[in-house]
């Protein structure tokens, strides 16, 4: 059965065929997918974390929409997205997944090809309450409170998921492209306005991201994040003769 990945089956052997996007392509080519390669789809749920690493910046704190984007080469030889690398590996980053305004947001961060990274930890899911011109108050997830860069009274820039309570700080740019400034523009939060953080409280629902991407990974046991206009790019192949062995765990899900 022919498809895009879209519509291809979950937990089944896969054959790639073509990639309609020559760009994709060369990208996947980089990460060692090939025409004639096997992967396979995920169906499970991917629980989303912002992650806290060490760049030539510091300290710094990659929402999770932006860490799935990040492919780094870890010591040991292998290639992972940032949000999945272990406490204390390092790497550098091998190359990103996303457009030019990503590109600019993860370099914001010290996070650009070739950079080396150290991970330092997965964050919990936290709600910033947060008090906008003196005025209005609204909940930030840790994702978007990562997401303000700016300054606070000692001058020294900084996230705002790293003010300290109950102190102005200023933003002065929004890291991400404009998906994200339109989202936070709606909660009132522009490059110049100021904000006092109140409160860290833990999240009531969990936050995902707005549109869940497809989820693949290559024989070699590297996990993908695709959107769904990269998925229905990629043309594969099933066989449903395999579909018994990806069941009975031949391919073996990396935790």
């Amino acid at each position: 059965m022919y498809s895009s990945l879209l519509d291809a089956p979950v937990r089944t052997d896969l054959t790639l065929l073509e990639v309609t996007n020559p760009g994709l392509g060369h990208w996947l080519q980089r990460l060692g997918l090939y025409v004639g390669s096997h992967l396979m789809r995920h169906d499970e749920e991917v629980n989303y974390f912002p992650v806290r690493v060490r760049t030539q910046r510091g300290d710094v704190v990659v929402p999770a929409g932006l860490g799935i984007k990040v492919f780094v080469h870890v010591a040991t030889g292998e290639r992972k997205p940032l949000v999945e690398m272990r406490r204390k590996e390092q790497g550098h980053v091998e190359t990103m997944s996303c457009g030019h305004g990503c590109v600019l947001a993860l370099n914001h961060l010290g996070l650009a090809e070739n950079a080396e990274v150290t991970f330092i930890r997965a964050l919990p899911h936290m709600d910033y309450v947060t008090v906008i011109e003196r005025r209005e108050r609204t909940r930030l997830t840790e994702g978007e409170a990562a997401r303000l860069w700016g300054n606070g009274e000692d001058g020294i820039e900084r996230q705002f998921y790293f003010a300290p309570r109950n102190r102005p700080f200023v933003v002065s740019d929004i890291i991400g492209g404009h998906k994200a400034i339109h989202h936070l523009r709606t909660h009132g939060i522009t490059p110049g306005c100021s904000l006092v953080l109140e409160s860290i409280e833990q999240t009531r629902v969990l936050h995902k991201p707005g549109v869940a991407p497809v989820t693949i990974s290559s024989q070699s046991g590297l996990r993908l994040y695709l959107n769904r206009t990269q998925a229905g790019q990629v043309i594969v192949k099933s066989d449903v003769r395999h579909g018994r062995e990806a069941e009975t765990g031949q391919w073996e899900e990396r935790q």
